[in-house]
């Protein structure tokens, strides 16, 4: 009987890498067993060290899964034949290489026992790909985010991955934890567990899926689960030729996880503070004895409860994707995920209240303003497929679509007013606010990229199209408490806060945003170490929103053949550094508003310039980068001081408008990423950001006094760190996992001009907030993990508004299996 084929998915990238090596580099390294090569593998899981070495001799690997479960690979170096390489890998295994020719065959030594002779070796086959999975890695070989598949290297900005490896370590399950472990990346939380994003001080609006476009974050509808993706990627700076309009400070796109070629099943158990449980199955392999067809499956159930008081969560997910090869050269995808969110308690308008001269009221964490009545519940369900044909080994073809439905219900009090630092009294709740909304959300994604020979040199190409229409169906009503529940902080409970009746809804707001543009970019090889990239899109921007009940028309926003460009250099110092410089742009449309000659408003321009150095060390096991990068929003809409009251001869309500405002951000970052010393993986980014109103002006076309004042500082502060690391020792100590890191950032402060005492300034002190994890492999198949979030238990706001807490020290169990 033949025993079960356990998952080679850890070498599966090194080995197809040197499967597809060049046919020089085969006949100079593995026609013959005394061939040399320069070798420098660290210690590892000796799979993944095999798949290294396979890589760099450009051998076909074959082996028994079941062989190399649990075994540690020795560090070799030196310059070796294949042979040595491979003799020295296996040291003390208890096992041994055979080879022939370019095949290398690993056995048990002295010949296998009876059960092992009848395990006939696997031939590992994967795809040379950007996936993240079981590489054991912080650095990612690739990335997808630009279109088509090329390194960090080789990308003209700044690009943060976090791979799978990172997201399991720092047990990272939603968009927030994997956000806010991003270089540069900020957010503020509007209303408890859900966030805004800002890059470089201006707003992330875009998100994509697969390359994808998704929208805004409203529309997504519900931020998937972190579990069904290999990684995210996270580009900053405007991201115009891949998506068309928004803000310059960048886009995020998600990438799924795929079938794999063997069999594996992932089982996690997750246990923490707030009787926080969490189970996930992941399963995955060929559906067919020939491996055409593959599929895995996802599935997930989290209940929890929150520090904020009368708060529980329950939230399961199911995902499935099939793979089917169609031809050799053909593949056909299809999946679909449903996700449900939902909450009982917390729900909230406006986040703990400020006090009236603006100190911190030094409330307990714990703090909620809404009765165990409030409720969130949102589900979504999603439909994707894509198809790819390769013409050639320089010729591909890629289609890509997705359909999204989700709905959201919603109910939530509202808090009025300020409160006395010294009695602790003013607030009041004073109404519920009850939400309907429905979401569609469909995108399509055709891209043909390739390779081209032109004066000596070889040149690649990408040209696309992209399609996305996000529909929203928004109802509201809103039930005023008469007197208003005064609130007493010294004594405060939402006990004696009654649930009303929810009257008839009012009429729904309709909303229908259409993007769709051409794209391309051209990469021309002028000399061996420069390369020009030359690249634009041409986008059509419609958006309208209608009152259902009186059919009139609210807003409306047009723009046609907006061009966005792109250019970037590239210069390769030598076989690990390169130098970059890049400039791109987007558009916000601004079209609801008027000119005073009667014409709709140009979209401001928000410019990117950014320059920089990247390298890749230690044989793409590190990746390292450093840029200096200036933005410039240009064009924001004012209001015209000729025409301040009204527009004549337009639809506009108010007075005219002209584009006379103004934002820069400029400054630096750095980065690294991946294996820093042998076990010691590290992710780092350091971030300088001072953003600025250049020109702010009033009805009057006067200075206001936002003009010459930061820009987003109530978010956005000067110097953020983030870095988390882990290290596995050797000896006696391995099988043993340490991390740890930090996030820290400089004050952020927020003028309130409303406050009853006169304008205000709160702010939020710079903070540092630590983490910590240790994990053990208890066998081969098993494997525990301690994660301590806020190890100090720093008290802090999300935001200088002073409207949400971050969350307290937390401790989360986690068991892994793998088989």
């Amino acid at each position: 009987m033949s025993p079960p084929r356990i998952s080679l998915a850890p070498l599966a990238l090194a080995v197809a890498m040197a499967l597809g090596a060049s046919p020089l580099a085969m006949a100079q390294v593995a026609a013959s067993q005394e061939a040399t090569l320069d070798v420098a593998i660290g210690a590892q899981p000796l799979a993944q060290a095999l798949s290294e070495l396979a890589r760099k001799s450009g051998v076909t690997l074959l082996a028994t899964p079941v062989l190399l479960a649990g075994k540690e690979g020795h560090a070799v170096t030196g310059r070796l034949t294949v042979r040595q390489a491979f003799d020295r890998l296996l040291l003390g295994s208890g096992l041994q290489a055979n080879i022939d020719g370019n095949a290398v065959t690993i056995v048990a030594a002295q010949r296998l026992v009876a059960q092992e002779a009848t395990m006939a070796p696997v031939l590992v086959t994967a795809r040379a790909d950007a996936a993240t999975e079981n590489s054991g890695s912080y650095a990612a070989r690739q990335l997808t985010i630009g279109k088509g598949a090329q390194s960090l290297r080789e990308t003209p900005q700044s690009v943060t991955v976090v791979t799978r490896q990172r997201m399991d370590d720092q047990n990272m399950l939603t968009l927030a934890d994997v956000l806010l472990q991003s270089t540069g990346v900020t957010a503020q939380e509007r209303n408890f567990g859900h966030f805004t994003y800002n890059a470089r001080g201006f707003g992330i609006s875009n998100f994509q899926v697969d390359g994808v476009p998704r929208g805004d974050y409203g529309g997504i509808g519900i931020a998937p689960d972190l579990a069904i993706f290999d990684r995210v990627e996270v580009l900053r700076g405007a991201p115009g030729v891949l998506v068309g309009n928004g803000d310059p400070s960048g886009t995020v796109n998600f990438v799924r996880k795929r079938p794999t070629a063997e069999k594996q099943i992932n089982l996690t158990a997750r246990a923490g503070r707030w009787s926080n449980y969490r189970f996930d199955v992941d399963a995955s392999g060929p559906l067919n004895d020939s491996g055409s067809i593959r599929g895995r499956v996802v599935a997930a159930y989290e209940q929890r409860q929150s520090w904020v008081r009368q708060t529980e969560i329950d939230a399961p997910l199911l995902y499935g994707i099939i793979e089917a090869d169609l031809g050799s050269d053909t593949m056909l995808t299809a999946g679909a995920r449903t996700q449900s969110y939902h909450q009982d308690g917390g729900r909230w308008i406006g986040g703990l209240p400020q006090s009236t001269d603006g100190s911190d009221l030094h409330l307990p964490r714990s703090t909620s303003m809404a009765p165990s009545w409030t409720s969130l519940d949102v589900k979504g369900h999603e439909l994707f497929a894509e198809l790819s044909h390769r013409f050639s080994d320089d010729w591909q073809f890629k289609l890509s679509s997705s359909y999204l439905k989700s709905e959201r219900q919603d109910k939530a009090t509202r808090r009025a007013g300020y409160v006395n630092p010294q009695t602790l009294t003013g607030v009041s709740i004073n109404s519920v606010v009850y939400g309907d909304d429905q979401y569609e959300d469909a995108g399509v994604d055709g891209q043909l990229s390739g390779k081209f020979t032109a004066l000596g040199r070889q040149h690649s190409v990408i040209v696309g199209a992209n399609w996305q229409r996000n529909e929203i169906d928004s109802r509201d009503v809103r039930v005023s408490f008469s007197p208003a529940y005064p609130v007493d902080f010294n004594r405060f409970t939402t006990a004696a806060v009654a649930e009303p009746a929810r009257p008839a809804w009012g009429p729904a707001i309709y909303s229908r945003t259409v993007t769709q543009g051409v794209y391309g970019n051209v990469k021309l090889s002028l000399s061996e170490p420069l390369s020009l990239i030359l690249g634009g899109r041409v986008s059509w921007y419609d958006y309208q929103d209608v009152d259902r009940g009186t059919g009139q028309v609210g807003s409306a926003y047009k723009q046609s053949r907006e061009f966005t460009p792109f250019v970037a250099a590239l210069y390769r110092l030598d076989a690990r550094w390169s130098l970059y410089g890049s400039y791109t742009d987007i558009f916000t449309p601004q079209s609801s508003r008027y000119t005073s000659s009667g014409k709709p408003l140009s979209p401001s321009i928000g410019k990117n310039y950014e320059a920089g150095l990247k390298g890749e060390l230690f044989d793409g096991r590190l990746n390292a980068s450093a840029a200096v990068f200036h933005t410039v929003q240009d064009g924001l809409a004012a209001t015209d001081p000729q025409f301040p009251l009204n527009c004549p001869g337009t639809p506009a309500t108010g007075g005219c408008s002209l584009n006379g405002g103004k934002v820069k951000s400029e400054g630096f970052e750095t980065e690294l990423s991946g294996e820093v010393l042998k076990n010691l993986q590290v992710s780092a980014g350091y971030t300088f950001n001072a953003a600025r109103y250049v020109i702010n002006r009033d009805e009057n076309g006067l200075p206001t006094p936002y003009e010459g004042q930061p820009y987003g500082h109530d978010y956005n502060p000067r110097h953020m760190l983030r870095l988390w690391s882990s290290y596995k020792p050797e000896a006696l100590l391995a099988g043993l996992t340490l991390g740890g890191g930090v996030s820290l950032q400089s004050e952020t402060s927020d003028l309130d001009l409303y406050a009853p005492a006169g304008p205000s300034l709160r702010q939020q002190s710079g903070y540092a907030v630590w983490s910590a994890m240790a994990g053990y492999r208890i066998s081969p198949h098993w494997q525990a993990s301690l994660n301590v979030a806020n190890l100090f238990d720093k008290r802090y706001y999300q935001g200088a508004y002073q409207g949400w807490y971050g969350a307290p020290r937390h401790v989360t169990l986690t068991l892994r299996g793998q088989f």
